[in-house]
């Protein structure tokens, strides 16, 4: 196994590789590297370099498969798994241990997103020896949160200062995007966006994304406030009477082409929404800019204040 000061870092979630990336961007540890289980980015380290895996290492397996799958497809199958008790990943643990991770970074946040902490730890007790390898879970909830969790990986692997400083720089990002849009904010009413996690059946915005909406000075349409940061499930008839300003489809996991074709296929379900009858329902990249509380959340903050002030030409120029 390797020495601790020839750490590899293993993540169970693509969330964790982008602040770890983020975090290690001009530097790193010299002879530190990263193993992604996510078929979506993998980035290798070990040089003190960030740059893409031809060949990646893939560690789980999960039971969906969002390129083939419905979204109605895919809520009845995560329903079942949740009811069931029945995990919708497994863990490969020969790859595992062939990896030889010394740290692996997990989340316990979400069963659904990635593998959950319990089978990590369960894969570690029984496949390394005390001390070989340390499981640190991260539950980010809140956008401050989140900008924690940079800190917190960096310094797990070596590189707290990195992390303060990709800290510093998420927040004056947001700042900056809050700046541009709040002049307009106190001359006119905030336009009312309805984020869209999921569009079959519909949920609504949950942890960090409600923060990324005030940051960027919208307000939500629903009239009600949760007793949770989880995203819940919406009647049509709610989001009917609620009839919001803007619409942004970003839903989880789904890059711009599949929330775009899903969009377009839930088009009769949103035309009676007066943001539909106005041209101002967007599809978004919900992976990398809203699902992964990671750094491209600042960027996901921009794309609302776009997409809510389109047509505010101080507020376009200004981002």
């Amino acid at each position: 196994f390797p020495s601790s000061s020839h750490p590899l870092y293993l993540s169970a979630s693509p969330l964790i590789v982008d602040a770890h990336a983020s975090s290690n961007e001009g530097g790193g540890h010299p002879n530190g590297g990263i193993i992604c289980s996510d078929d979506d980015d993998y980035d290798d380290i070990s040089d003190g370099k960030t740059k893409k895996l031809s060949k990646p290492l893939t560690l789980t397996v999960s039971q969906i498969d969002p390129h083939l799958q419905s979204q109605a497809e895919i809520d009845a199958a995560v329903k079942s798994s949740l009811h069931n008790g029945i995990s919708l990943y497994n863990l490969n643990d020969t790859s595992l241990t062939d990896a030889r991770p010394t740290i692996i970074l997990t989340q316990s946040l979400c069963d659904v997103c990635a593998v959950a902490t319990s089978a990590v730890n369960t894969e570690v007790a029984c496949n390394f020896r005390p001390g070989q390898c340390r499981v640190l879970s991260l539950e980010p909830e809140s956008l401050e949160d989140v900008a924690e969790t940079f800190i917190t990986v960096a310094e797990a692997c070596g590189a707290k200062e990195r992390g303060i400083q990709l800290s510093r720089k998420f927040w004056e990002g947001i700042h900056q995007i809050s700046h541009a849009t709040s002049s307009l904010s106190q001359l006119k009413k905030q336009p009312t966006v309805l984020f869209f996690e999921w569009l079959d059946p519909p949920f609504d915005a949950g942890h960090w994304i409600p923060d990324m909406l005030e940051r960027s000075n919208c307000a939500s349409p629903l009239p009600h406030s949760k007793n949770t940061r989880k995203s819940i499930q919406l009647t049509w008839e709610q989001i009917y009477e609620c009839d919001p300003d803007v619409v942004i489809v970003g839903c989880c996991g789904f890059d711009l082409a599949r929330n775009e074709e899903d969009a377009v296929a839930a088009r009769e379900k949103l035309a009676p929404l007066r943001a539909f009858r106005n041209g101002s329902v967007f599809s978004a990249d919900g992976n990398m800019y809203f699902a992964r509380p990671g750094p491209g959340l600042r960027e996901g903050v921009a794309l609302l204040a776009r997409c809510a002030y389109d047509g505010e030409e101080a507020v376009v120029k200004a981002l």
